[in-house]
């Protein structure tokens, strides 16, 4: 019993002993107790506040913040102040004589501090709005001010938009002295984004001699220090112009100079000024062949910036030199940026250019169907109304007509030929000729590339005179490198003497002209050929009568060059002879009634070409001539000869009468010279009695004009 009662008192001091929580506790146990006293000091400053004690006010806050911003922030307090009155400014309902007063108040604000205001984000644009609503004399002011640094200010992320804006609100007379602000620091701003933008707007109110001077500066460093050895600088339109008359050395450092200067604008893809298009342009026309092949891979690796030179002439024939001259690899770079902009180029008036340069050279038709096509095929409906994606058009079903290029689109799908010599795409070797060889700038051909070489650096000239002698006197034997997808490599043209590169053609096309369009235009309901006939069998008697889509219809109705559309969508052909033959057939009392009943309906619009008999109407009439005079051009009966009978059999025979002595005289004439002789016999029989003169005679007089492909 005792040993019971002496356990009973053990138990009970185990359970006293027990840690109990207590404050005192809280603090020994780590992190969490610095919680309490923070709590305590909160609610010492309710008590405080609770006892009175006065809170700041929101006019007392702004006061603080701005005390400190004063500290702080340069010129914070002048900046506030001006957009303060900015604000009274901007509203369009602010008289102008109030607006006068706010510009000048804002100027007097900031005089001797514009140029470091010009480079914060709100200064500058109260600045600009100075600048736009303010006189000659504000402009003046401001133009003083910031003379000295215009350059630095160019580059500014914020200051660059003054200086463009004091350069869109120049006046003529004073764009001249903005130009010579800018002298020697052309190429420097242009590899500098907000620079380019600056020159981009000198470059739109320039002069075309303040233009040529812009560009000089590219030329060589006499025309950066100076203004060229002889002043010439304003009066030098083109780089070919100055290397005509260039002696070799002078032409190696005029291109060894651009290389320089150009180099890092297509490096950083800075390409969207004019006058980069320009340059480049001419880079491209008069550069060696080495130095041409190097920058078409600098230009192609930047994707979707070559598109942004496609909108300008010189830049769209830029663009279609990087893919006339590029490898494979360049050119499927072009084209699968091109994805998303098809459409918007097919309307551009010199962009379609580029589509059709990528329709006529790229060999990977694959790709070009994936990316092209399909916006092409969307865009059928209403732009087979439109001259450019009609050219586009044209060039898959007659490539390298004159009759569907203006001479100036023509030339730039054609740019010359260029031969590369002593590279292996690479690097330079120097095999074929001396340092001090002439480039030929006069026409293209073998020897407009004559010192690729030039470039060769000192210690590879005894190497490269080893393998020159090695090389001259070898047979050459043509080795082409397949690729995966069983085209030509890059380097396919390159002819391989012994594992040293002699001479090749830049961007030649392995595959055959005919079998690429084929397999663009392809076969099939969801091909573009379907698409394209079902969309002109539908439209034929409105696009006939059209000065730009009558000459589609005709390409359409013969089956295209060599026929080659009849062979792929012979049902579509036919759709387009079935369609513009109804519309033959019909009376002028059709007509009439027809134009009758929609008078109302037109009224506003104008008169319409459909109220007018196709056979009578300028550009049908000639359309149709021309139509029936390519039958007989024809080898073999196709789809011109197969027309010439329909139209003779279903909508002309029994009827001449009535159509002689007007305009469907020229279709009549042709029918007489269309090739097919069951058609000339029956049109000879019906067409005698009718004609007063000799029937060759006759038909001679209304063909003298029929005109021919170039």
């Amino acid at each position: 019993m005792a040993k019971d009662k002496s356990s009973g008192p053990a138990v009970r001091s185990v359970k006293v002993s027990k840690p109990t929580k207590t404050p005192s506790n809280k603090r020994k146990e780590g992190p969490s107790s610095a919680a309490p006293p923070a709590k305590r000091a909160r609610d010492e400053k309710q008590i405080k506040d609770e006892r009175g004690q006065k809170k700041l006010s929101t006019k007392d806050k702004r006061a603080v913040i701005r005390e400190k911003k004063l500290l702080h922030k340069k010129n914070w307090n002048v900046i506030q102040d001006s957009v303060n009155l900015w604000e009274e400014l901007r509203p369009k309902e602010t008289p102008d004589a109030e607006r006068k007063k706010l510009v000048s108040d804002i100027l007097k604000k900031i005089k001797g501090k514009l140029l470091e205001l010009s480079n914060h984000h709100t200064a500058s644009r109260v600045i600009q709005f100075c600048v736009k609503y303010g006189g000659d004399k504000e402009r003046r002011m401001v133009m003083d001010e910031v003379r000295a640094n215009v350059v630095e200010l160019s580059k500014s992320k914020y200051g660059h938009f003054l200086v463009r804006k004091l350069i869109n609100t120049a006046k003529k007379d004073e764009v001249a002295g903005l130009v010579r602000l800018f002298r020697g620091q052309v190429a420097q701003l242009l590899r500098q984004p907000y620079g380019a933008d600056v020159i981009t707007d000198l470059y739109d109110v320039a002069s075309s001699l303040d233009r040529n001077a812009l560009c000089s500066e590219f030329y060589g460093k006499e025309f950066v220090l100076f203004d060229g050895l002889t002043g010439e600088a304003g009066r030098l339109y083109s780089l070919k112009q100055l290397m005509a008359t260039a002696p070799p050395a002078k032409q190696r450092a005029i291109i060894q100079h651009m290389t320089k200067s150009l180099v890092p604008i297509m490096e950083k893809a800075l390409l969207h000024p004019p006058i980069v298009h320009r340059l480049m342009k001419e880079y491209l026309e008069c550069a060696t062949g080495v130095t041409v092949e190097e920058s078409v891979e600098t230009l192609s690796q930047t994707g979707e910036a070559v598109l942004r030179m496609v909108h300008t002439h010189e830049g769209a024939a830029a663009a279609c030199m990087v893919l006339a001259y590029g490898t494979p690899r360049d050119r499927k770079r072009v084209v699968r940026a091109m994805k998303g902009h098809v459409a918007a180029m097919a309307r551009d008036e010199w962009g379609h250019i580029v589509l059709c340069m990528a329709l006529a050279c790229v060999d990977d038709t694959a790709l070009t169907s994936k990316i092209i096509l399909p916006e092409l095929k969307e865009l059928l409906p209403e732009g087979i109304h439109q001259a450019t994606l009609v050219r586009v058009l044209q060039q898959l079903l007659s490539p390298n007509c004159r009759r569907h290029f203006p001479p100036a689109i023509f030339e730039v799908l054609h740019p010359q030929q260029r031969i590369v010599r002593g590279s292996s795409g690479k690097a330079v070797t120097d095999v074929n000729g001396e340092e001090d060889e002439e480039i030929d700038l006069r026409v293209g051909g073998k020897d407009a590339n004559d010192g690729d070489d030039f470039f060769t650096k000192k210690g590879e000239k005894g190497q490269a005179k080893s393998k020159r002698a090695s090389v001259k006197k070898v047979a050459v034997q043509v080795h082409h490198v397949p690729t995966d997808d069983g085209n030509c490599s890059g380097d396919e043209d390159a002819m391989k003497v012994d594992g040293l590169a002699t001479e090749r053609v830049l961007g030649a096309s392995k595959k055959d002209a005919r079998v690429r369009r084929k397999e663009l235009l392809g076969a099939g309901p969801k091909s573009l050929s379907a698409k394209l006939t079902e969309v002109v069998s539908a439209e034929a008697s409105t696009l006939l009568r059209s000065p730009h889509s009558c000459e589609l219809v005709v390409e359409v109705a013969r089956g295209g060059e060599t026929g080659l559309l009849f062979e792929l969508e012979p049902e579509g052909v036919l759709a387009v002879h079935a369609a513009i033959v109804r519309d033959v057939a019909r009376s002028p009392e059709d007509i009439a009634s027809v134009a009758s009943t929609e008078e109302a309906e037109l009224a506003g619009r104008g008169p319409s070409s459909e109220h007018e008999h196709v056979l009578v109407s300028y550009h049908s009439s000639r359309a149709l001539r021309r139509l029936l005079l390519l039958a007989a051009e024809e080898h073999s009966p196709g789809a011109a000869a197969s027309f010439a009978s329909e139209l003779w059999a279903k909508a002309l025979k029994g009827h001449c009468e009535q159509w002689v002595n007007t305009h469907a005289e020229k279709v009549l004439a042709a029918l007489l010279h269309c090739g097919v002789q069951p058609v000339v016999a029956a049109v000879k029989r019906e067409l005698t009695p009718l004609v007063k003169q000799p029937l060759e005679e006759w038909a001679g007089r209304l063909l003298m004009h029929k005109g021919k492909d170039g």
